[in-house]
């Protein structure tokens, strides 16, 4: 037998050793849902799996299926009162505009607003800020009418974003643009004030973006868990099923929003090109915007729930602003925007279609009357004047980290008492530094002036580690979050130790240390050598590997008839040839009904592994998309504590016994060259 034939049987090796028993029910395989099957075909066409980061391709195609078949997800109905606040918010939207006229020929940038001119969040003065943070909460604070349940104006807003309908209708395609336009007017018009951008570019630009400032009190709270600090903190002010409180996990997947991605945005010439639906490898306005969305995690990663946190619109008027940079290339171009709307996409994105909910077509969204005026984005040397702001290599503003200048506890006042961050859509983006188990450490800082700003750099520490980091979801299914409403399904990761492993521990023979491999490497023992890889697959560029060999390995569900997803991690040992690892991941509850998932795993690197399914007590390869039902026997967990007991049982002496006929998936986490679906 050679050595490139071992690693196969080697690996089923391992999995038979596991099991027992012969048993397939309750949780079963499915075929792939059309939809994920299709766009898995289309953006794996030309490219192998050498060219790009598998996750980047699987959370482009999981959202992409979450857009086009939303209206077969149950959500929460929008109540009548929230749907006559926005109407009339709207009514006075449109009233502004019109009066304004319907022709315009500017050049550049629109003249001031009634509202005013947004500008990035760290240039804002203190009492603009807070100015802004008081309205948010005042919106968010609920209105009580007799014999009527309280009603809270800002989820009112937050609301629209919700209906399958507007999911479909305002995403993935041209409309996506103007509708995020219009739906960033209503909450204006709500705050009587301009809503400032966040550009992500200024926190992208710093060696790790989850040290931003940002992700202090004195802007957005932390950026780890429950938001439990800063202006949002206590959000919501009646919690509810619908209505949980904030939680973020910035860093585990996607991506902030950088200079190459804008650059290539603003090469292009016409709306066509910057749209969904687009072909593999073309950016576009959703394609940056999603990766936000994911990299923040919490709500904002729910396509429904993302309004929730304020951060959406903040992000949003970011995306606003770019748009209009945009279109004024192409006024420059000599083309008229508004005149500009690509037919593509279904019908719900025609140019003459409803832009659903409000009276009016979706080519009115590109209408050059209902541009919002920006202020440029910080340049150096000044960077606006912040001080949270300094020049880096090569002449970039970037965010400074960690603490805010003399931040008080309370929110909206300032002191001299330095605060630590404390700990922690889906798009074909991906940072190369959200690696889900490291982090930079974070350095301390003191009150600085905008000169000390622009001349300190930040030292950072290539791997600390964050392994003490747990991931927080927020349980939301159906749009409510009640944790009866899940179930846990047992899975086993079985990981292969990746091709750039290496470690510092070496064996020492005949008094002389042997450095030219690791004790750990596979390459020393004969008989469990690995194949030499020809063909690697691709992996985010500044993937490394941490110095003790600890690593995650990501498992997320999705619902395919219900809205919700859940997602953990199992930890790896990259030391050695082959590891193993569980986790316990989240799927609706079957007892009132059989519910349909999507289960993916991919690691730290962006490598997607493969799904074995349990069938009559072998694993064999499968889709990913499963069945639950009630049906005997019972291979998951009411609770999460009755999922780890159903696998293992410990003796009187704490030797535990593995139960593996319990495990009904498993995730192949193997060095591959070929793609990871079935397709």
């Amino acid at each position: 037998m050679t050595s490139g034939s071992m690693f196969p049987i080697m690996l089923v090796a391992v999995l038979l050793g596991f099991m027992t028993g012969t048993t397939n029910g309750f949780v079963q395989q499915i075929p792939l849902p059309d939809e994920l099957q299709e766009c898995y075909k289309y953006q794996t066409k030309n490219i192998d799996i050498t060219q790009k980061p598998s996750q980047e391709v699987n959370i482009f195609c999981i959202t992409k299926y979450l857009y086009q078949t939303a209206h077969l997800r149950p959500q929460r109905q929008v109540t009548n009162q929230t749907i006559s606040y926005v109407g009339e918010l709207m009514r006075r939207v449109i009233s502004k505009h019109e009066k304004k006229g319907h022709r315009s020929k500017r050049q550049g940038f629109p003249g001031p607003r009634i509202m005013g001119v947004r500008r990035e969040i760290r240039t804002l003065s203190r009492q603009e800020w807070d100015t802004l943070m008081y309205r948010l909460n005042q919106l968010q604070q609920p209105i009580l009418t007799p014999g009527q349940p309280p009603f809270v104006p800002y989820y009112a807003i937050t609301d629209m974003h919700m209906s399958p309908a507007i999911i479909q209708a305002a995403h993935n395609g041209p409309n996506f643009l103007g509708w995020h336009r219009f739906y960033l007017l209503l909450l204006e018009e709500a705050l009587g004030m301009p809503i400032p951008y966040w550009d992500s570019r200024l926190d992208y630009r710093m060696p790790q973006p989850t040290d931003s400032v940002v992700w202090t009190p004195e802007f957005f709270g932390e950026g780890f868990g429950n938001v439990a600090s800063g202006p949002f903190a206590g959000w919501p002010s009646i919690p509810s099923p619908d209505r949980v409180p904030l939680v973020r996990n910035i860093g585990n997947d996607g991506s902030l929003i950088s200079d190459n991605a804008v650059n290539e945005l603003m090469s292009a010439f016409s709306h066509f090109d910057i749209t969904e639906p687009a072909p593999p490898q073309q950016m576009t306005f959703e394609t940056i915007h999603n990766a936000v969305h994911i990299w923040i995690d919490g709500q904002m990663s729910g396509i429904s729930s993302s309004p929730q946190d304020p951060i959406f619109f903040m992000h949003h008027a970011f995306i606003d602003y770019l748009w209009s940079m945009f279109r004024n290339l192409q006024r420059n171009s000599g083309v008229n925007p508004e005149n500009d709307y690509p037919r593509k996409g279904d019908r719900m994105h025609a140019p003459m279609s409803q832009m659903i909910p409000f009276s009016m077509m979706n080519i009115q969204g590109y209408r050059n009357e209902i541009e919002s005026p920006y202020a440029p984005s910080p340049t150096c040397p000044e960077c606006g004047g912040s001080n949270y702001l300094q020049c880096v290599p090569p002449g970039y503003c970037a965010s400074i980290s960690g603490f805010a200048p003399g931040f008080s506890s309370t929110p909206g006042q300032r002191g001299s008492r330095p605060v630590p961050i404390r700990q922690r859509f889906e798009t074909g983006l991906r940072d190369p530094r959200t690696r889900g188990d490291t982090m930079a450490t974070v350095p301390l800082r003191g009150r600085r002036s905008v000169k000390e700003t622009n001349k300190t750099t930040t030292p950072f520490s290539n791997d600390a580690s964050q392994m003490n980091k747990p991931y927080q979801n927020t349980f939301i299914i159906d749009g409510d979050s009640d944790l009866k409403k899940w179930v846990f399904v047992p899975v086993r990761i079985i990981f292969e130790r990746p091709p750039e492993a290496k470690f510092e521990s070496f064996i020492i023979k005949d008094g002389h240390l042997v450095n030219n491999t690791d004790m750990f490497s596979p390459s020393k023992y004969d008989s469990f050598k690995i194949e030499r890889k020809q063909k690697v697959p691709a992996t985010y560029p500044k993937c490394h590997i941490s110095g003790s060999g600890a690593s995650k390995v990501f498992i997320q569900t999705d619902g395919i008839d219900y809205s919700g997803r859940y997602k953990d991690y199992a930890v790896v040992d990259e030391r050695l040839p082959i590891s193993s690892s569980m986790a316990y991941v989240g799927v609706k509850t079957p007892v009132n009904g059989a519910a349909k998932f999507y289960m993916t795993a991919y690691d730290s690197c962006g490598r997607v592994c493969r799904p074995k399914c349990l069938v009559n007590g072998r694993y064999e390869d499968c889709s990913g998309a499963f069945l639950i039902s009630t049906a005997y026997p019972k291979m998951y967990g009411s609770t999460y504590e009755e999922a780890v007991q159903g696998v293992w049982t410990i003796g009187n002496q704490l030797l535990a016994e593995s139960h593996s006929a319990e495990v009904p998936i498993a995730f192949i986490c193997k060095i591959s060259k070929q793609w990871p679906w079935r397709i």
